[in-house]
């Protein structure tokens, strides 16, 4: 337990590239705190943010954790920070490293193997089975054509989602519907000869999950010591493909605050965690998968919000007998990365023929990234995605697997 020191901190935040870390920036900023930013991206949000005090360019932390834990190290001791907070997967390469930050910052972030079983869509499904809540059945893929026999058990009667154990973005997600009739003998090679260009091994194992009908709705929540020091819920409406959600209005939704609330009670969670979860017709709540980071949630914060408390102060916030959470007003605004609302957004309101929602959305929300006291960080996501364009050029990525390809994680030690 490490106690908590009062006024203004020095805060260092990783993985500036992300919209969620920017907004974290600016709430942190806006509390009082000196708020850093270290990246190995060159070009990103927080670089030219207002909030931030000074940016560093750190070392690829896919290609050199020790590297990457090195230059965190030397930035903390040379501005003397206080608090080190991960917000991307770049959490994972520094949870390994915790013992190299002992003694010259607090880091934000549970020990590797904490983090491994949540991080891995399978161990999740597990951890939280022990905890006594609902999920749904989800077995172990190590083989390229291992699924075929679900194909045969009731289990899956309705169908089945395949994805990797360690993925993001749901970008390699495949969804099978055998409501009407199981998969020809040319489809499930297809899906195999997929899985066998994959790697799917013991080494690289995918998780084959009971196919969920409902609404989709994610939670993003900072947790202290098994308690909720913050929690946000909002539906996952408009999405990048199959993954990210681009636009995020808070609701409230008690039954997915008490899912979290024991959740996080029974395994004693200390750090960011956010949920994907599918809510039936009936009201029936099941998760699909976890991200011990931050997400998008953090959008829902305004600085009135208390999360920079509850990041940096959650015993005393706690002991006040309040949690942060979105403003009352938020509720009558979303908010949204313009961009992608305008691109993956409006693409798929014309598929689904909701342009009407899409259309009360778009006029009800402001965008995440544009501040009119903080203008640069707009512009900067330009830079941003023409240096991931020419990433994905180069190794052959998609612009979203580019976009994370030098800070993910996949269960390496």
């Amino acid at each position: 337990m490490t106690t908590e020191a009062s006024g203004p901190l020095r805060v260092l935040l990783t993985g500036g590239r992300s919209p969620a870390a920017l907004e974290l920036a600016r709430l942190l900023h806006a509390a009082g705190h000196r708020v850093y930013a270290a990246e190995s991206a060159p070009y990103h949000l927080c670089r030219v943010s207002r909030a931030v005090e000074r940016s560093f360019l750190v070392p690829s932390p896919a290609e050199g954790a020790e590297a990457f834990a090195a230059a965190l190290c030397a930035i903390a001791g040379e501005c003397r920070i206080d608090v080190l907070i991960p917000t991307c997967e770049e959490i994972f390469h520094i949870s390994r490293k915790l013992e190299r930050f002992r003694g010259t910052c607090r880091v934000l972030a549970a020990p590797l193997a904490e983090l491994d079983s949540l991080h891995h869509k399978g161990k999740f499904i597990e951890t939280a089975a022990r905890t006594g809540l609902p999920v749904p059945d989800t077995v172990a893929v190590t083989a390229p054509d291992g699924w075929q026999e679900l194909l045969r058990d009731p289990r899956f009667a309705e169908g089945l989602a395949l994805k990797p154990a360690y993925s993001r973005f749901a970008s390699r997600t495949l969804l099978l519907d055998l409501r009407r009739a199981p998969p020809s003998a040319a489809r499930r090679e297809e899906i195999s000869g997929l899985l066998a260009s994959a790697g799917v091994s013991d080494r690289r194992p995918w998780v084959a999950q009971q196919l969920l009908r409902g609404e989709e709705w994610c939670t993003y929540s900072v947790a202290h010591e098994g308690r909720i020091a913050a929690h946000a819920a909002y539906r996952s409406r408009f999405r990048a493909g199959r993954g990210a959600s681009v636009h995020y209005e808070p609701a409230e939704q008690p039954q997915l605050f008490d899912w979290v609330r024991r959740f996080v009670a029974a395994i004693g969670f200390t750090g960011q965690i956010a949920f994907d979860f599918m809510v039936s017709p009936e009201g029936a709540v099941l998760p699909m998968e976890c991200n011990p980071r931050a997400t998008s949630g953090v959008h829902l914060f305004g600085p009135e919000g208390r999360l920079a408390e509850a990041l940096l102060a959650p015993a005393s916030l706690l002991a006040s007998g309040r949690i942060a959470a979105p403003a009352p007003e938020a509720g009558r605004r979303g908010t949204m990365l313009t961009a992608a609302m305008l691109s993956y957004g409006l693409a798929q309101a014309v598929r689904e023929r909701t342009l009407g929602q899409w259309l009360r959305a778009w006029r009800s929300s402001r965008d995440v990234v544009f501040r009119r006291e903080d203008p640069k960080p707009c512009a900067e996501q330009f830079r941003l995605l023409a240096w991931t364009r020419k990433t994905a050029a180069r190794r052959g990525l998609t612009l979203q697997e580019a976009s994370t390809s030098d800070i993910e994680w996949n269960g390496e030690r």
